[in-house]
Order: structure tokens, then C-alpha cells, then sequence
């Protein structure tokens, strides 16, 4: 490589009005025979300059070559080692862009170049034939990942840097950007006095709006910008790569920050509203929007939205989220039912475009009915059955068996789709609830087994279950208690749960019957003193010194004579 001063001396050289033939000089030469691999040249000397053709490759010169054309060689020896002369045309033509590049670097002007290619910290750039770089910190005023679309693109440029010894040439394309973003700001800037409209192309969307190219400088609209009813995304109004018009709301003096305003172009549908909706009346609209507490909904044609809440969705469907009713997009009908313009908030309503089925629900059903139906759905607590086509209604849980105490092995039985019979229980129009039930439809087994019992009686159990506080029974196959270990007898070595078994018959006295609540005790400790008293009454007393032992006997004695006779 050679210096910046023998740079400067060759281009005088080259500048010299004689046309002798020397080293280190640009002539003119011509184009003699055209190979494969050589451009051969005649350049007047008494050997002809070999080219290779790879040179007019690199330079771009190597499209409509033949044979007689005139081209500029740069004469790097005149004899090498072998005697022939050798000359390079893409020397020539560097040194020819080189200096055209130094008057454009000095003078600070800007250039035109073509992108080539993509380095691993910028891209290829070729500038009237020359090679220059163009880092990544230089392609745009923002950070860029993918430069892929600036590919075999013509762009313009300011140069940063040369140096010929290391044949280096920087160049930056985000000097060009800036100073046109600042000339499209200033414009701006001059607009925003005005309260102007501007034009632009929405690049990309963000949660909170969207960033629109106004030129080579980007504004940003934000979501609450783009519309005067709620969206939940600029993709609800904009497109990206559309053109729309767009109010300037504010220019940042001291940043880029450019705001601007999308729905500021329309009337704010607020300002007339009475004459756009009333109250009480019945309107189209569209489901936008659904929450947790209910559904958002934009009156067609009106630039209006508005919520219905949950409770005013259905007369009938209570306590489900309002999605698993409807659907964002779905067209429905509502009813106005509130319109507070301080707050900017329209209540509606969609139960309320139907007839209440409440009204005269009493006039239908009455309480007591036994009705066919069939099972709508089946919960934790209990199944929801058909009273008619809009309302339903709840067998509870506890309403299912009289004998299962909770309900839940009974709820197991039943399927979705199911008929069934029921009775209605309850009907109250004000809070919306109609209650079924199942085991009403026969008497209760409890009140009808201890209607004619009392407490003291003796009935027969079956042992069920054994744990350490007792054993549980079961009386008449479907009444359940549990016989404490210490009502088991009223001897406590005796009161032992090993002398027990599963499914074993026992007698057992009634100490206690609760009708309100279905609940009885047995007791066979009670038992067993009733029959003690019984006979030390028949058979003597204490007082007679007579001991429980040979009061046993003696009715032991008597029973067998008694079988005997």
C-alpha cells in the first residue's frame, strides 16, 4: 500500500498533460483480443498489458467489452521479472473514485452508493466503483435487527472516514436520516401551530398503540387515540402498511416524540348523544369486549359502547361467567338503561329486550307440584332441572335421598339429559329461584318408623362399621346412628369393641328420638340395666339380701321348667 502522499503524487501524475508512458500513471489504452481469463490491451509500448478478467468483474465494467474499445489502465511496472508490462484497469478506476470521493469527503457532500452485501458488523457498500463499510451503528437512527430488505437497495451517504493506505472508506447512512428527520419535524412542528392533519403509514402495533412512519420520522397514536369507544388493540381499527390521516396532538421539543390522534378527526359521539340514543330504547350491537363482571358492547352505527352487566344478561342464568353465555363478534339486541354523560358510561341491558318469565310465574306454578322434567346440569351441590323453556331450577344435594345423609353417593346416579320427577319446593319471583326436590315425592322413612315409637323401646340393629369411639347401625336397612362405646354396657370391662362384628344383629333401647333434626341414640348399657331392674323386681330386691347371681338362677330354672312343661 502506498501513503496518502504518494496517493497524492500519482494523481498528478495522472493529471500530467504528456501522455509518456511511465510506471505509477493512468493512460488510456485499447482493447485488442478478449479471452476467458485475459482482457489483453495495446497501451502504445513495445509489450501489450494482460488484464485479468476478474478485474472487470470486481469493477463493474465488464458487461458490453469488445475489441477496439478504449479503457483507462493504471501502469504498475513496466517490465516485471518476465518482461511484459503490467497494468491493472480496476486500479484505475479505484484511484480515479478515490479522488472524485476525496473532493465529496472534503467538501462535506453526500454520495450515492449501492448496497452489496451484509458483513458481520454492517454491510458491503460499493461507491462509484469502490468498496466501503457501513456499520451497523450507521444504518438507521434506531437500532435495527433485520437489514435484510436494504439488500441490493441505492441509498444515499455521508462519508465518515477515508484512508487510502488501508483502503478504507466509512460511510454512514443515519447522518442522512437524522438531518431529514430534523428538516420533517421542523414541518411538523410548524403544523402542530395549526392543529394540522398529517398523513401516514402505521409501521407496527404495541399493547398501548401504534407507531406510524410520517415520512421518515414516526409518530405514535395511542390506544386511547385510535377510537372513542373501547379497544383492546390499535389492530381492532388500523392496519399495518395502511395509509390513514392522523392528528398532531403534541410535538416534544426536546425529544422526537411525536403524538398523535386517530379518533380526534371524528366528532366525539358524546357531544350528541340524545340525538344518537334514549333511554329505554332497544338498539343493534356488537360484543367487543368480555370481563369478569360483564360485556362490553358498540351500538352500531352509533360510535357508542357501553357495558352490560352480568346480572342484566339472562333472566335466567345466574352466577356464570358471562362468556360461557356469549361470544366477542356475536350481534345482539340491548336495551339502554342508564346513560351517565359526566362519566361518559351507557348501562344496557339484553335480559331486558324479552319479557320477564318472572312476572307470572306464580300464576303457572304452584308449590307442592309434582312435574316431569329432564336434568340441564349437574353440580357439586346438587342438579339443575327444566321448570320450562327459560327458567330452572336446583335439586339440592340434601334434597335428593332421605336416606343419604349428604346426598353425594345419590347425585353419582344421575346423568345430563335425564328425566326425572319432581316437586316443587319453593317459588320466589323476587330472588329469581325456583327449588326442586326429589325425595319429596315420598314420606320421610324416619317419621314414618318412629311415628309409632317412643323412647325407651327396644328395635333390633345390624352392625355397619367399627371404630374406636363406637360401633355405627343400622336400623330398618336405611336408618343410620352410631352406639357410643360407653352406652356398649354398663359394665366397663364389658364395653370392649373386639366382642363386636360387622354385620352382626344386636338389640338395642331407644335413649333419644329428635324428629326436627332425623336424629336417634340407641343404647345397649340402657338395656341391659332395664332388664336387671326387671328382675330384681320379679324374682326380689336387695334388701332381701338377695344377690343378682342366684336372682339369675332362679329365672334361669324357670325358663327350663317352662320349656319342659
Amino acid at each position: 500500500m502506498i501513503s496518502n502522499e504518494e496517493y497524492g503524487k500519482l494523481l498528478d501524475q495522472q493529471l500530467d498533460t504528456k501522455n509518456t508512458i511511465s510506471a505509477n500513471k493512468i493512460i488510456s489504452g485499447t482493447i485488442l483480443k478478449i479471452s476467458d481469463q485475459y482482457i489483453t490491451v495495446d497501451i502504445g509500448y513495445k509489450s501489450e498489458g494482460q488484464i485479468p478478467k476478474e478485474e472487470f468483474l470486481n469493477s463493474g465494467s465488464s458487461d458490453d467489452l469488445k475489441a477496439g474499445q478504449s479503457i483507462e489502465v493504471f501502469v504498475e511496472k513496466l517490465e516485471d521479472r518476465e518482461g511484459n508490462v503490467k497494468v491493472s484497469h480496476e486500479k484505475a478506476i479505484k484511484m480515479k473514485s478515490w479522488e472524485k470521493l476525496q473532493k465529496l469527503y472534503d467538501n462535506k457532500e453526500r454520495v450515492k452508493g449501492f448496497i452489496v452485501g451484509k458483513a458481520k458488523a454492517g454491510l458491503y457498500v460499493k461507491i462509484m466503483g469502490t468498496n466501503a463499510f457501513l456499520p451497523l451503528s450507521q444504518i438507521d437512527v434506531r437500532p435495527i435487527r433485520d437489514v435484510s430488505h436494504l439488500i441490493k437497495t441505492e441509498e444515499t451517504f455521508e462519508i465518515l472516514k477515508m484512508d487510502y493506505s488501508k483502503g478504507n472508506i466509512v460511510v454512514s447512512r443515519k447522518a442522512i436520516l437524522e438531518e431529514k428527520q430534523k428538516e420533517i419535524k421542523n414541518e411538523i412542528l410548524e403544523k402542530s401551530k395549526n392543529d394540522s392533519v398529517v398523513t401516514g403509514k402505521v409501521k407496527t402495533f404495541t399493547d398501548y398503540g401504534a407507531f406510524v412512519d410520517l415520512g421518515g420520522i414516526d409518530g405514535l397514536v395511542h390506544l386511547s387515540d385510535i377510537s372513542w369507544s373501547r379497544i383492546s388493540h390499535p389492530s381492532d381499527v388500523l392496519e399495518i402498511g395502511k395509509k390513514y390521516e392522523f392528528k398532531i396532538l403534541k410535538v416534544s421539543d426536546d425529544t422526537d416524540k411525536i403524538s398523535l390522534g386517530y379518533k380526534q378527526l371524528k366528532d366525539d359521539p358524546w357531544e350528541k348523544i340524545g340525538d344518537k340514543i334514549s333511554l329505554n330504547e332497544i338498539y343493534d350491537g356488537k360484543i367487543t369486549h368480555i370481563t369478569d363482571y360483564g360485556a362490553f358492547v358498540q351500538l352500531t352505527n352509533k360510535d357508542l359502547e357501553g357495558l352490560v352487566h352480568s346480572n342484566d344478561i339472562s333472566w335466567t342464568k345466574k352466577n356464570i361467567h358471562p362468556n360461557k353465555i356469549l361470544e366477542i363478534g356475536f350481534n345482539i339486541k340491548v336495551k339502554i338503561l342508564e346513560i351517565d354523560k359526566d362519566k361518559k358510561r351507557i348501562s344496557l341491558g339484553i335480559k331486558q329486550t324479552e319479557p320477564n318469565p318472572w312476572e307470572n310465574i306464580l300464576d303457572e306454578y304452584k308449590k307442592e307440584q309434582v312435574i316431569d322434567t329432564e336434568i340441564k346440569n349437574i353440580t357439586e351441590f346438587g342438579i339443575f332441572a327444566k321448570l320450562n323453556d327459560n327458567i330452572d331450577g336446583l335439586v339440592h344435594k340434601n334434597d335428593l335421598s332421605w336416606t343419604d345423609s349428604n346426598g353425594d353417593r345419590t347425585l353419582k346416579k344421575y346423568q345430563k339429559g335425564q328425566t326425572i320427577q319432581v316437586k316443587i319446593l319453593e317459588i320466589d319471583p323476587e330472588k329469581e329461584k325456583i327449588s326442586f326436590g326429589i325425595k319429596q315425592l315420598s314420606a320421610d322413612p324416619f317419621n314414618e318408623f318412629f311415628k309409632d315409637k317412643s323412647k325407651g323401646d327396644v328395635v333390633s340393629a345390624t352392625i355397619t362399621k367399627i371404630n374406636n369411639n363406637g360401633i355405627e347401625v343400622e336400623v330398618a336397612s336405611f336408618i343410620e346412628t352410631t352406639i357410643r362405646r360407653k352406652e356398649l354396657s354398663k359394665n366397663k370391662e364389658e364395653q370392649n369393641i373386639s366382642r363386636y362384628n360387622e354385620g352382626q344383629k344386636i338389640d338395642a333401647k331407644i335413649s333419644s328420638i329428635d324428629h326436627t333434626n332425623r336424629k336417634f341414640s340407641l343404647s345397649i348399657r340402657q338395656l341391659e340395666v332395664d332388664e336387671e331392674q326387671s328382675l330384681l323386681e320379679k324374682y326380689g330386691s336387695k334388701s332381701s339380701g338377695s344377690v343378682l347371681g342366684d336372682i339369675l338362677g332362679k329365672a334361669l330354672d324357670e325358663d327350663k321348667d317352662s320349656k319342659e312343661e
